[in-house]
Protein backbone atom coordinates (compact mmCIF):
# COMPACT_ATOMS: atom_id res chain seq x y z
CA UNK A 1 0.00 0.00 0.00
CA UNK A 2 1.51 3.35 -1.01
CA UNK A 3 2.39 5.98 1.55
CA UNK A 4 -0.24 8.60 2.29
CA UNK A 5 -3.15 6.39 1.22
CA UNK A 6 -5.59 4.85 3.64
CA UNK A 7 -7.40 1.64 2.75
CA UNK A 8 -11.06 2.00 1.81
CA UNK A 9 -14.03 -0.04 3.03
CA UNK A 10 -15.05 -3.07 0.93
CA UNK A 11 -17.03 -1.99 -2.12
CA UNK A 12 -19.77 -4.63 -1.77
CA UNK A 13 -21.04 -3.48 1.62
CA UNK A 14 -20.25 0.22 1.84
CA UNK A 15 -22.52 2.05 -0.59
CA UNK A 16 -25.47 3.82 1.10
CA UNK A 17 -29.03 2.63 0.62
CA UNK A 18 -30.06 3.45 -2.94
CA UNK A 19 -33.23 5.36 -2.01
CA UNK A 20 -31.29 7.59 0.39
CA UNK A 21 -28.57 8.13 -2.21
CA UNK A 22 -31.17 9.39 -4.70
CA UNK A 23 -32.61 11.69 -2.01
CA UNK A 24 -29.20 13.24 -1.35
CA UNK A 25 -28.62 13.54 -5.08
CA UNK A 26 -31.87 15.51 -5.34
CA UNK A 27 -30.62 17.94 -2.70
CA UNK A 28 -27.23 18.26 -4.40
CA UNK A 29 -28.97 18.89 -7.71
CA UNK A 30 -31.10 21.60 -6.13
CA UNK A 31 -27.97 23.17 -4.64
CA UNK A 32 -26.41 23.17 -8.11
CA UNK A 33 -29.55 24.81 -9.49
CA UNK A 34 -29.44 27.56 -6.87
CA UNK A 35 -25.72 28.09 -7.53
CA UNK A 36 -26.39 28.64 -11.23
CA UNK A 37 -29.42 30.81 -10.45
CA UNK A 38 -27.38 33.06 -8.15
CA UNK A 39 -24.47 33.11 -10.61
CA UNK A 40 -26.34 34.01 -13.80
CA UNK A 41 -29.50 35.86 -12.75
CA UNK A 42 -27.52 39.06 -13.29
CA UNK A 43 -27.75 38.48 -17.07
CA UNK A 44 -31.38 39.64 -17.20
CA UNK A 45 -30.53 42.75 -15.20
CA UNK A 46 -28.19 44.25 -17.78
CA UNK A 47 -30.39 47.22 -18.66
CA UNK A 48 -31.35 48.36 -15.11
CA UNK A 49 -27.83 47.75 -13.79
CA UNK A 50 -26.19 49.71 -16.59
CA UNK A 51 -28.61 52.56 -15.99
CA UNK A 52 -28.34 52.52 -12.19
CA UNK A 53 -24.57 51.98 -11.82
CA UNK A 54 -23.38 53.56 -15.11
CA UNK A 55 -21.45 50.53 -16.38
CA UNK A 56 -20.61 49.54 -19.98
CA UNK A 57 -20.63 46.13 -21.69
CA UNK A 58 -17.01 45.37 -20.83
CA UNK A 59 -17.63 46.07 -17.13
CA UNK A 60 -20.80 44.01 -17.25
CA UNK A 61 -18.80 41.15 -18.75
CA UNK A 62 -16.35 41.46 -15.85
CA UNK A 63 -19.19 41.32 -13.33
CA UNK A 64 -20.54 38.14 -14.90
CA UNK A 65 -17.13 36.55 -15.39
CA UNK A 66 -13.97 37.75 -13.68
CA UNK A 67 -15.58 39.03 -10.47
CA UNK A 68 -16.94 35.55 -9.86
CA UNK A 69 -14.37 33.37 -11.56
CA UNK A 70 -11.11 34.56 -10.01
CA UNK A 71 -11.89 33.51 -6.46
CA UNK A 72 -14.06 30.62 -7.64
CA UNK A 73 -11.08 29.24 -9.51
CA UNK A 74 -8.30 30.01 -7.04
CA UNK A 75 -10.17 28.43 -4.13
CA UNK A 76 -11.25 25.35 -6.10
CA UNK A 77 -8.00 23.39 -5.71
CA UNK A 78 -7.45 23.90 -1.95
CA UNK A 79 -11.11 23.08 -1.36
CA UNK A 80 -10.73 19.99 -3.54
CA UNK A 81 -7.70 18.90 -1.51
CA UNK A 82 -9.62 19.52 1.70
CA UNK A 83 -12.57 17.57 0.33
CA UNK A 84 -10.32 14.55 -0.33
CA UNK A 85 -9.17 14.61 3.31
CA UNK A 86 -12.02 15.94 5.46
CA UNK A 87 -15.78 15.65 5.89
CA UNK A 88 -17.45 17.04 2.78
CA UNK A 89 -20.97 17.83 4.00
CA UNK A 90 -19.84 20.71 6.29
CA UNK A 91 -17.86 22.19 3.38
CA UNK A 92 -20.96 22.11 1.23
CA UNK A 93 -23.11 23.71 3.93
CA UNK A 94 -20.63 26.53 4.48
CA UNK A 95 -20.32 27.28 0.78
CA UNK A 96 -24.08 27.23 0.17
CA UNK A 97 -24.77 29.59 3.05
CA UNK A 98 -22.02 32.00 2.00
CA UNK A 99 -22.97 32.28 -1.67
CA UNK A 100 -26.66 32.74 -0.80
CA UNK A 101 -25.90 35.58 1.62
CA UNK A 102 -23.53 37.14 -0.91
CA UNK A 103 -26.22 37.08 -3.60
CA UNK A 104 -28.52 38.96 -1.24
CA UNK A 105 -25.59 41.28 -0.54
CA UNK A 106 -25.42 42.21 -4.24
CA UNK A 107 -28.64 44.18 -3.66
CA UNK A 108 -26.74 46.56 -1.37
CA UNK A 109 -24.22 47.65 -4.01
CA UNK A 110 -24.23 51.31 -5.04
CA UNK A 111 -21.19 51.26 -7.35
CA UNK A 112 -19.56 48.93 -9.87
CA UNK A 113 -16.77 48.15 -7.42
CA UNK A 114 -19.15 47.23 -4.60
CA UNK A 115 -21.10 44.91 -6.89
CA UNK A 116 -17.80 43.43 -8.10
CA UNK A 117 -16.84 42.65 -4.48
CA UNK A 118 -20.22 41.05 -3.74
CA UNK A 119 -19.93 38.90 -6.86
CA UNK A 120 -16.49 37.78 -5.66
CA UNK A 121 -18.06 36.51 -2.44
CA UNK A 122 -20.60 34.54 -4.47
CA UNK A 123 -17.62 32.91 -6.16
CA UNK A 124 -15.97 32.12 -2.81
CA UNK A 125 -19.05 30.20 -1.65
CA UNK A 126 -19.69 28.36 -4.91
CA UNK A 127 -16.07 27.19 -5.20
CA UNK A 128 -16.83 24.30 -2.84
CA UNK A 129 -19.85 22.94 -4.69
CA UNK A 130 -18.53 20.95 -7.66
CA UNK A 131 -15.47 19.35 -5.99
CA UNK A 132 -17.53 18.36 -2.95
CA UNK A 133 -20.70 17.25 -4.75
CA UNK A 134 -18.94 15.18 -7.41
CA UNK A 135 -16.85 13.47 -4.72
CA UNK A 136 -19.97 12.70 -2.68
CA UNK A 137 -21.81 11.28 -5.69
CA UNK A 138 -18.91 8.92 -6.42
CA UNK A 139 -19.29 7.54 -2.87
CA UNK A 140 -23.09 7.34 -2.91
CA UNK A 141 -23.42 5.40 -6.20
CA UNK A 142 -21.74 2.28 -7.59
CA UNK A 143 -19.74 2.72 -10.83
CA UNK A 144 -22.47 1.25 -13.06
CA UNK A 145 -25.00 3.83 -11.82
CA UNK A 146 -22.66 6.81 -11.55
CA UNK A 147 -23.06 8.18 -15.12
CA UNK A 148 -26.84 8.37 -14.61
CA UNK A 149 -26.37 10.02 -11.21
CA UNK A 150 -24.01 12.60 -12.69
CA UNK A 151 -26.44 13.16 -15.56
CA UNK A 152 -29.20 13.92 -13.06
CA UNK A 153 -26.86 16.16 -11.06
CA UNK A 154 -26.16 18.15 -14.23
CA UNK A 155 -29.89 18.88 -14.50
CA UNK A 156 -29.17 21.33 -11.69
CA UNK A 157 -27.37 23.47 -14.25
CA UNK A 158 -30.44 23.40 -16.49
CA UNK A 159 -32.75 24.09 -13.55
CA UNK A 160 -30.59 27.01 -12.48
CA UNK A 161 -30.23 28.49 -15.95
CA UNK A 162 -33.92 28.15 -16.74
CA UNK A 163 -34.74 29.41 -13.26
CA UNK A 164 -32.48 32.41 -13.71
CA UNK A 165 -34.38 33.25 -16.87
CA UNK A 166 -37.94 32.34 -15.88
CA UNK A 167 -37.72 33.36 -12.22
CA UNK A 168 -35.66 36.42 -13.06
CA UNK A 169 -38.39 37.53 -15.44
CA UNK A 170 -41.04 36.70 -12.85
CA UNK A 171 -39.15 38.50 -10.09
CA UNK A 172 -38.85 41.57 -12.30
CA UNK A 173 -42.63 41.50 -12.66
CA UNK A 174 -43.06 41.05 -8.90
CA UNK A 175 -40.55 43.66 -7.84
CA UNK A 176 -42.70 46.77 -8.11
CA UNK A 177 -45.56 45.07 -6.25
CA UNK A 178 -43.24 43.95 -3.44
CA UNK A 179 -41.72 47.42 -3.13
CA UNK A 180 -45.19 48.95 -2.85
CA UNK A 181 -46.79 46.17 -0.81
CA UNK A 182 -43.97 45.47 1.68
CA UNK A 183 -42.31 48.83 2.26
CA UNK A 184 -40.82 47.66 5.57
CA UNK A 185 -38.78 45.04 3.69
CA UNK A 186 -38.32 46.37 0.17
CA UNK A 187 -39.06 50.07 0.55
CA UNK A 188 -36.48 52.25 -1.20
CA UNK A 189 -35.12 49.37 -3.31
CA UNK A 190 -34.94 49.30 -7.08
CA UNK A 191 -36.25 46.33 -9.06
CA UNK A 192 -32.82 44.77 -9.67
CA UNK A 193 -32.11 44.85 -5.93
CA UNK A 194 -35.31 42.95 -5.17
CA UNK A 195 -34.36 40.29 -7.75
CA UNK A 196 -31.03 39.64 -6.00
CA UNK A 197 -32.78 39.22 -2.64
CA UNK A 198 -35.35 36.80 -4.05
CA UNK A 199 -32.63 34.76 -5.80
CA UNK A 200 -30.46 34.40 -2.69
CA UNK A 201 -33.09 33.56 -0.07
CA UNK A 202 -33.88 29.92 -1.09
CA UNK A 203 -30.27 28.86 -0.50
CA UNK A 204 -30.56 29.59 3.22
CA UNK A 205 -33.55 27.24 3.46
CA UNK A 206 -31.75 24.49 1.52
CA UNK A 207 -28.67 24.78 3.75
CA UNK A 208 -30.86 24.12 6.79
CA UNK A 209 -32.42 21.06 5.12
CA UNK A 210 -28.99 19.65 4.17
CA UNK A 211 -27.73 20.18 7.70
CA UNK A 212 -30.68 18.27 9.17
CA UNK A 213 -30.84 15.32 6.77
CA UNK A 214 -27.52 14.65 4.99
CA UNK A 215 -24.97 12.10 6.25
CA UNK A 216 -21.31 11.79 5.24
CA UNK A 217 -20.87 8.59 3.14
CA UNK A 218 -17.95 6.15 3.44
CA UNK A 219 -15.28 6.68 0.80
CA UNK A 220 -15.24 4.19 -2.07
CA UNK A 221 -13.14 3.21 -5.06
CA UNK A 222 -9.80 2.34 -3.50
CA UNK A 223 -8.48 4.85 -0.99
CA UNK A 224 -8.66 8.12 0.87
CA UNK A 225 -5.86 10.68 0.78
CA UNK A 226 -4.02 11.11 4.10
CA UNK A 227 -0.65 12.48 2.98
CA UNK A 228 0.23 16.17 3.49
CA UNK A 229 -1.37 18.49 0.97
CA UNK A 230 0.78 18.57 -2.17
CA UNK A 231 0.40 19.11 -5.90
CA UNK A 232 2.86 16.33 -6.73
CA UNK A 233 0.29 13.48 -7.04
CA UNK A 234 -1.83 15.55 -9.43
CA UNK A 235 1.19 16.60 -11.48
CA UNK A 236 2.31 12.97 -11.74
CA UNK A 237 -1.18 11.97 -12.89
CA UNK A 238 -1.25 14.60 -15.64
CA UNK A 239 2.34 13.85 -16.69
CA UNK A 240 1.59 10.14 -17.10
CA UNK A 241 -1.55 10.68 -19.20
CA UNK A 242 -1.44 14.24 -20.62
CA UNK A 243 -3.85 13.44 -23.44
CA UNK A 244 -6.44 11.90 -21.15
CA UNK A 245 -6.37 14.69 -18.58
CA UNK A 246 -4.97 17.87 -20.15
CA UNK A 247 -6.58 17.57 -23.59
CA UNK A 248 -9.91 16.41 -22.17
CA UNK A 249 -9.86 19.35 -19.79
CA UNK A 250 -8.91 21.84 -22.52
CA UNK A 251 -11.58 20.62 -24.93
CA UNK A 252 -14.29 20.70 -22.28
CA UNK A 253 -13.23 24.20 -21.22
CA UNK A 254 -13.49 25.48 -24.81
CA UNK A 255 -17.03 24.10 -24.85
CA UNK A 256 -17.72 25.93 -21.61
CA UNK A 257 -16.57 29.24 -23.10
CA UNK A 258 -19.60 28.90 -25.38
CA UNK A 259 -21.87 27.77 -22.54
CA UNK A 260 -21.02 30.81 -20.40
CA UNK A 261 -21.43 33.09 -23.40
CA UNK A 262 -24.94 31.71 -23.82
CA UNK A 263 -25.83 32.20 -20.18
CA UNK A 264 -24.29 35.66 -19.94
CA UNK A 265 -25.26 37.24 -23.26
CA UNK A 266 -28.14 35.49 -24.99
CA UNK A 267 -30.71 37.58 -23.09
CA UNK A 268 -28.95 40.69 -24.43
CA UNK A 269 -29.16 39.23 -27.95
CA UNK A 270 -32.95 38.97 -27.76
CA UNK A 271 -33.33 42.33 -26.00
CA UNK A 272 -31.06 44.34 -28.31
CA UNK A 273 -31.31 42.61 -31.68
CA UNK A 274 -34.88 41.30 -31.64
CA UNK A 275 -36.52 43.93 -29.45
CA UNK A 276 -37.84 41.71 -26.65
CA UNK A 277 -38.36 43.09 -23.14
CA UNK A 278 -36.19 41.81 -20.28
CA UNK A 279 -39.03 40.14 -18.36
CA UNK A 280 -40.46 38.69 -21.59
CA UNK A 281 -37.03 37.35 -22.58
CA UNK A 282 -36.52 35.66 -19.24
CA UNK A 283 -39.90 33.98 -19.22
CA UNK A 284 -39.67 32.76 -22.82
CA UNK A 285 -36.12 31.42 -22.52
CA UNK A 286 -36.97 29.79 -19.20
CA UNK A 287 -40.31 28.35 -20.32
CA UNK A 288 -39.03 26.84 -23.57
CA UNK A 289 -35.46 26.16 -22.53
CA UNK A 290 -36.23 24.36 -19.28
CA UNK A 291 -37.78 21.11 -20.61
CA UNK A 292 -35.24 20.88 -23.45
CA UNK A 293 -32.28 21.40 -21.12
CA UNK A 294 -33.61 18.96 -18.53
CA UNK A 295 -34.07 16.34 -21.25
CA UNK A 296 -30.51 16.95 -22.46
CA UNK A 297 -29.01 16.74 -18.97
CA UNK A 298 -30.79 13.51 -18.04
CA UNK A 299 -30.30 12.06 -21.50
CA UNK A 300 -26.56 12.79 -21.43
CA UNK A 301 -25.92 10.34 -18.61
CA UNK A 302 -27.97 7.65 -20.34
CA UNK A 303 -26.15 8.29 -23.64
CA UNK A 304 -22.76 7.89 -21.94
CA UNK A 305 -23.91 4.65 -20.27
CA UNK A 306 -25.38 3.38 -23.58
CA UNK A 307 -22.15 4.08 -25.47
CA UNK A 308 -20.10 2.44 -22.73
CA UNK A 309 -22.22 -0.73 -22.86
CA UNK A 310 -21.46 -0.93 -26.57
CA UNK A 311 -17.73 -0.93 -26.01
CA UNK A 312 -16.91 2.78 -26.30
CA UNK A 313 -14.50 3.30 -23.40
CA UNK A 314 -14.22 6.95 -24.49
CA UNK A 315 -17.98 7.55 -24.26
CA UNK A 316 -17.59 10.80 -22.26
CA UNK A 317 -15.26 12.20 -24.93
CA UNK A 318 -17.76 11.38 -27.68
CA UNK A 319 -20.53 13.19 -25.80
CA UNK A 320 -18.35 16.27 -25.30
CA UNK A 321 -17.58 16.25 -29.03
CA UNK A 322 -21.32 16.21 -29.72
CA UNK A 323 -21.69 19.34 -27.63
CA UNK A 324 -18.86 21.04 -29.55
CA UNK A 325 -20.43 20.24 -32.92
CA UNK A 326 -23.74 21.67 -31.72
CA UNK A 327 -22.05 24.94 -30.71
CA UNK A 328 -20.53 25.32 -34.18
CA UNK A 329 -23.76 24.62 -36.05
CA UNK A 330 -26.79 25.49 -33.91
CA UNK A 331 -25.08 28.04 -31.65
CA UNK A 332 -23.69 30.11 -34.51
CA UNK A 333 -26.95 29.96 -36.47
CA UNK A 334 -28.94 31.10 -33.42
CA UNK A 335 -26.75 34.19 -33.11
CA UNK A 336 -27.05 35.21 -36.76
CA UNK A 337 -30.72 34.33 -37.27
CA UNK A 338 -32.73 37.17 -38.85
CA UNK A 339 -35.70 36.92 -36.47
CA UNK A 340 -36.35 36.26 -32.80
CA UNK A 341 -38.35 33.10 -33.52
CA UNK A 342 -35.52 31.57 -35.60
CA UNK A 343 -32.96 32.60 -32.98
CA UNK A 344 -35.09 30.88 -30.34
CA UNK A 345 -35.28 27.74 -32.50
CA UNK A 346 -31.47 27.68 -32.80
CA UNK A 347 -31.13 28.31 -29.07
CA UNK A 348 -33.39 25.33 -28.28
CA UNK A 349 -31.67 22.99 -30.77
CA UNK A 350 -28.33 23.88 -29.18
CA UNK A 351 -29.81 23.32 -25.71
CA UNK A 352 -30.44 19.68 -26.66
CA UNK A 353 -26.67 19.12 -26.44
CA UNK A 354 -25.63 21.87 -24.03
CA UNK A 355 -25.27 19.72 -20.92
CA UNK A 356 -23.57 16.81 -22.66
CA UNK A 357 -20.24 18.49 -21.96
CA UNK A 358 -20.77 18.79 -18.21
CA UNK A 359 -22.00 15.21 -17.82
CA UNK A 360 -19.01 14.07 -19.89
CA UNK A 361 -16.61 15.90 -17.57
CA UNK A 362 -18.05 14.48 -14.35
CA UNK A 363 -18.38 10.93 -15.67
CA UNK A 364 -15.11 11.03 -17.59
CA UNK A 365 -12.86 12.19 -14.79
CA UNK A 366 -14.51 9.78 -12.35
CA UNK A 367 -13.73 7.02 -14.89
CA UNK A 368 -9.99 7.75 -15.14
CA UNK A 369 -9.09 9.26 -11.73
CA UNK A 370 -8.28 7.37 -8.49
CA UNK A 371 -10.62 8.16 -5.59
CA UNK A 372 -7.87 9.89 -3.59
CA UNK A 373 -7.49 12.52 -6.33
CA UNK A 374 -11.03 12.90 -7.72
CA UNK A 375 -12.00 16.08 -5.90
CA UNK A 376 -8.63 17.65 -6.73
CA UNK A 377 -8.95 16.84 -10.44
CA UNK A 378 -12.44 18.34 -10.41
CA UNK A 379 -11.02 21.36 -8.60
CA UNK A 380 -8.48 21.80 -11.41
CA UNK A 381 -11.34 21.52 -13.89
CA UNK A 382 -13.13 24.21 -11.89
CA UNK A 383 -10.05 26.45 -12.00
CA UNK A 384 -9.75 26.06 -15.76
CA UNK A 385 -13.48 26.58 -16.21
CA UNK A 386 -13.42 29.74 -14.12
CA UNK A 387 -10.20 31.40 -15.23
CA UNK A 388 -10.64 30.55 -18.90
CA UNK A 389 -14.24 29.68 -19.71
CA UNK A 390 -16.28 31.84 -17.34
CA UNK A 391 -13.96 34.84 -17.67
CA UNK A 392 -13.40 34.56 -21.42
CA UNK A 393 -16.96 33.61 -22.33
CA UNK A 394 -18.30 36.77 -20.76
CA UNK A 395 -15.41 39.19 -21.28
CA UNK A 396 -14.67 38.43 -24.94
CA UNK A 397 -18.29 38.92 -25.98
CA UNK A 398 -18.54 42.22 -24.10
CA UNK A 399 -15.16 43.42 -25.39
CA UNK A 400 -16.01 42.58 -29.02
CA UNK A 401 -19.36 44.32 -28.61
CA UNK A 402 -17.70 47.48 -27.31
CA UNK A 403 -14.73 47.61 -29.71
CA UNK A 404 -15.29 45.55 -32.90
CA UNK A 405 -18.97 44.82 -33.56
CA UNK A 406 -20.36 48.07 -32.20
CA UNK A 407 -24.02 49.05 -32.15
CA UNK A 408 -26.96 47.22 -30.61
CA UNK A 409 -26.89 44.42 -33.20
CA UNK A 410 -23.16 43.84 -32.77
CA UNK A 411 -23.84 41.43 -29.93
CA UNK A 412 -24.99 38.86 -32.54
CA UNK A 413 -21.64 38.81 -34.37
CA UNK A 414 -19.71 38.90 -31.09
CA UNK A 415 -21.55 35.81 -29.85
CA UNK A 416 -21.37 34.04 -33.21
CA UNK A 417 -17.59 34.49 -33.38
CA UNK A 418 -17.15 32.87 -29.98
CA UNK A 419 -19.42 29.93 -30.81
CA UNK A 420 -17.79 29.12 -34.12
CA UNK A 421 -14.17 29.53 -33.02
CA UNK A 422 -14.33 27.85 -29.62
CA UNK A 423 -16.72 25.10 -30.70
CA UNK A 424 -14.49 24.11 -33.61
CA UNK A 425 -11.40 24.16 -31.40
CA UNK A 426 -13.11 22.01 -28.76
CA UNK A 427 -14.11 19.38 -31.32
CA UNK A 428 -10.60 18.81 -32.62
CA UNK A 429 -8.92 18.94 -29.20
CA UNK A 430 -11.34 16.34 -27.85
CA UNK A 431 -10.79 14.14 -30.90
CA UNK A 432 -7.06 14.18 -30.12
CA UNK A 433 -7.76 13.08 -26.51
CA UNK A 434 -9.66 9.87 -27.33
CA UNK A 435 -6.81 7.35 -27.51
CA UNK A 436 -5.12 8.49 -24.30
CA UNK A 437 -8.45 8.57 -22.47
CA UNK A 438 -9.17 4.95 -23.42
CA UNK A 439 -5.73 3.91 -22.15
CA UNK A 440 -6.19 5.74 -18.84
CA UNK A 441 -9.63 4.18 -18.31
CA UNK A 442 -8.26 0.68 -18.95
CA UNK A 443 -5.34 1.29 -16.58
CA UNK A 444 -7.53 2.40 -13.68
CA UNK A 445 -10.02 -0.41 -14.28
CA UNK A 446 -7.17 -2.89 -14.03
CA UNK A 447 -5.89 -1.38 -10.78
CA UNK A 448 -9.29 -1.50 -9.06
CA UNK A 449 -10.43 -4.87 -10.42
Amino acid sequence: MSAGIESAAPLAAAFPRRSYAWYVLALLTLAYALAILDRVSIALLIEPLQKSLAIDDTQFGLLQGMAFSVVYSVLGLPLGMLSDRWRRVPLLLGGLTLWSLATIGCSLATTFHELFAARMMVGVGEAALVPVATSLIADYFAPDVRPKAYGLFVTGSSLGTAGAMALGGLFLDWADGLIAGLPAVFGGMQTWQVVFVLCGAPGIVLALLLWLTTREPARQGGARATEPISLRPILRLFARRPGAFALFMLGSVLNLVCVYAIVGWFPALFIRVHGWGAAETGKILGLYGFPVSIFAAVNSGWVIAWLARRGHADAPILCAMGCAASMVVFGTLACLAPSGSLALAGYLLNALFLNWNTSAVYSGFAQITPNALRAQVMALQTIASGLIALTAGNFIVGFLSDTVFTGRSGIAWSLGSVFFGCGLGAFFVLMAARRSFRAAAAELAGETA
